[in-house]
């Protein structure tokens, strides 16, 4: 038993909701907590003794599907179901180190693609990349040469990049680039060229005056979210959830910046088209701002361990907001199609269920499911699928994505449709979750997906469905 108790105590989580192919960790956030239900399903480990030679590191990841796979009853197996069944020559030309093959074979054998293992040799550069945006090496402006014809302005600077730092402006001329001017856009761009840490110094033409600016070439993190408009209507484009991006405060504190500087507009569009999700504290935050108090954002059924009864149980926690947004009194619109998935599920399912604001577009993804990312002590990379979302009214979209009110492919003409709609601000929501089964959710060489998507809630959800 105190085995069993340090080999939890170890478990690093790494709170990160990345894209729809990817994993994600829940946490509370500032939500208040007003159910937690233990459902009364709870099974057993089913190991027996294993030969000589298995590795504590399989061990220890056939103990974490047994406590966190949330329908392993279906298809956990016994330990020893998974010895010497890999097949080596496979992962030989796949580069997977020898000592991982049964581990790799136990994981591929679960019923979902985000349940999966990563040694230590292929974690590392995952790890790295899990909570950051893309990642740029430069000044870090951008240049809109077509608001002056044959000059240099700068359309915007990228926040927290060596030009933000510099003191470089949205609206300055760059008139020289090293003492040099110049004559065509494929010289500006050779001058402007710069490896880590070389300073290039740009003259800059601000109003009136002239001032010499010395740049230092360094890394910076792009934004995750773009402000235009279309007839007067704001339009938020969100590309990922990520909690480090050129904000200090990921995806949430460029959510915040927007709706500020777009606070006296009364409707909004939110576009979530082709964004596969991203980190869970970023997404239920940015969510928080569009709800008022008392609002119930999602559910999520999570499996847990019970380490002193050796048992998984199942916790429902349902999340409210504790606060006022600050647009909960705004109208939004959602453009959405069947690549918006996972975060961006939750904050169309979380905002349309409370406010029935319209969907545009396509049925999304259908990604329903959470997944917990832990570090072993080999310092491999675990993801397991460990959570069921549903709505308000307990419901889920898992499998059969969010249907949109108006099914429109072309992209242009659904941004038309929602422009029009955000002007009248007066269509209330009539669709709901979609009922065919999205095909997402089954891994290639395996039974096909033909489940309904609700198999493996708790008994006490079952029966609703």
């Amino acid at each position: 038993m105190d085995k069993r108790k340090q080999l939890f105590k170890g478990i690093r989580r790494i709170k990160s909701l990345i894209y729809a192919f990817s994993v994600f960790s829940f946490v509370c956030l500032n939500l208040s907590i007003v159910a937690c239900d233990t459902s009364d399903e709870v099974t057993s480990l089913k190991s027996e003794p294993l030969s000589a030679g298995v590795s504590n590191e399989f061990i220890y990841n056939y103990e974490l599907l047994h406590f966190f796979y949330i329908h392993q009853d279906k298809y956990l197996d016994k330990p020893e179901t998974y010895i010497g069944k890999a097949d080596e020559e496979a992962l030989f030309e796949k580069g997977i180190p020898w000592d991982y093959y049964d581990i790799y074979y136990m994981y591929s054998q679960m019923n979902d693609p985000y349940t999966y293992y990563l040694d230590p040799s292929i974690a590392a550069s995952l790890l790295n990349s899990l909570n950051n945006s893309e990642e740029k090496i430069g000044a870090g402006f951008v240049l809109d040469s077509s608001l002056v014809p044959n000059k240099y302005v700068i359309k915007n600077v990228i926040k927290n990049s060596p030009a933000d730092k510099s003191g470089i402006k949205a609206g300055d001329e760059i008139i020289e680039i090293e003492g040099i001017v110049p004559t065509s856009e494929i010289a500006f761009r050779r001058l402007a060229v710069g490896v880590e840490g070389e300073t290039i110094t740009y003259t800059i033409k601000r109003d009136s005056a002239t001032k010499k600016i010395p740049v230092v070439i360094a890394h910076y993190f792009m934004p995750t979210l773009e402000l235009t408009f279309m007839d007067s209507i704001p339009i938020i484009k969100i590309n990922e959830f990520t909690g480090h991006t050129s904000n200090d405060s990921g995806s949430y504190g460029e959510f915040k910046e927007i709706l500020r500087e777009t606070k006296n507009y009364p409707t909004t569009i939110i576009d979530l088209r082709d964004n596969g999700g991203g980190d869970a504290d970023q997404c239920f935050a940015m969510t928080q701002e569009l709800l008022s108090k008392g609002d119930t954002t999602v559910a999520v059924i999570e499996a847990d361990a019970d380490t002193v009864l050796n048992k998984q149980i199942f916790d429902t926690t349902y999340y409210i907001n504790e606060f006022d947004g600050m647009a909960k009194d705004r109208y939004f619109v959602f453009l959405a199609n069947e690549m918006t998935a996972s975060c961006s599920e939750i904050m169309i399912a979380g905002v349309v269920s409370n406010k029935k604001y319209p969907v545009i577009g396509t049925t999304t993804y259908g990604k329903g499911i959470g997944q917990s990312q832990m570090l072993t002590p080999s310092y491999s990379l675990a993801s397991i699928t460990r959570l069921q979302i549903i709505d308000k009214q307990k419901l889920t979209y898992h499998k059969y994505g969010i249907e949109p009110d108006f099914a429109i492919r072309n992209d242009k003409q659904a941004l038309n449709k929602a422009v029009a709609l955000a002007k009248e601000q007066n269509f209330v929501r009539v669709a709901g979750y979609g009922n065919e089964n999205t095909g997402h959710f089954a891994k290639m060489g395996t039974a096909p997906d033909t489940m309904s998507g609700f198999y493996f809630l708790p008994k006490e959800y079952r029966k609703k469905f």
